[in-house]
């Protein structure tokens, strides 16, 4: 979601930064980092999900954006200590094994004086977009949702920044409200940027059509006269090294 990935960049990056956006999936916010950095500055998105990277890089093609992509485990960065000015994740801790692990990563990699910062979404009741998907994943899919994917409050957040190490955090809530395209497009196409992309995508062509119908319905109240506008809610949390 754009607007998020944008308030992610703009609370830390400044021109001249060096960044590592890890588990930068289709690199939103990498490429919204890098416009803000400058040519000039070294900028890394690194997700495990090679595919991902593809297209991400494909994204980049003849943008002269200057973006180096990485295959890597946030578990496990292949940088050294102290490599960049700011480390950053866009709704990507939440999904990890070990988000307390994964940001001692994102400590390390950052420089004394740089900044760790990421985004989380907030519970699932505060975005109806996800209650919608939510309850479409559990209705049509195999996989279960992942409910770590909406973090409970505020509090675990600080709570694996304090696993990583990283105790001076501030957190804080935001909502947007976001105009959505016809979902017939959108949501496949922002299915293949999730952990359900694999049971989304085997759906038949009739089933998928009937989930989205059904995410439709279930958003029905905010739909507008230009479209579906519906809020989302998200923590941005940062914390200095």
């Amino acid at each position: 979601m754009d607007p998020f990935a944008q308030a992610l960049v703009n609370s830390v990056v400044v021109e001249g930064d060096s960044v590592l956006d890890v588990a930068c999936g289709t690199g939103i916010a990498t490429r919204a980092a890098a416009e803000i950095a400058g040519a000039h500055a070294a900028v890394v998105g690194s997700d495990i999900n090679r595919p991902m990277l593809d297209v991400a890089a494909e994204f980049s093609v003849g943008s002269g954006d200057g973006i180096a992509w990485r295959e890597a485990s946030t578990l496990d960065l292949p940088f050294d200590d102290g490599e960049f000015d700011r480390v950053i994740c866009q709704q990507g801790v939440q999904f990890l094994p070990d988000p307390g692990r994964g940001l001692s990563e994102m400590a390390r990699v950052a420089r004394v004086g740089g900044t760790v910062a990421v985004t989380v979404w907030s519970p699932l009741g505060d975005s109806p977009y996800f209650e919608a998907m939510h309850s479409m994943l559990m209705r049509y899919c195999d996989a279960e949702p992942l409910d770590v994917a909406w973090a409970s409050e505020t509090s675990q957040v600080a709570q694996w920044f304090a696993e990583g190490g990283l105790s001076d955090v501030s957190v804080d809530r935001r909502v947007e409200r976001i105009a959505l395209p016809p979902l017939d497009a959108f949501v496949p196409a922002h299915m293949k940027a999730t952990p359900w992309a694999q049971a989304f995508g085997e759906l038949s062509p009739s089933r998928a059509l009937a989930a989205v119908s059904d995410m439709q319905h279930h958003l029905s109240s905010w739909k507008t006269a230009a479209g579906l506008n519906v809020p989302f809610s998200s923590y941005l949390a940062t914390a200095p090294i």
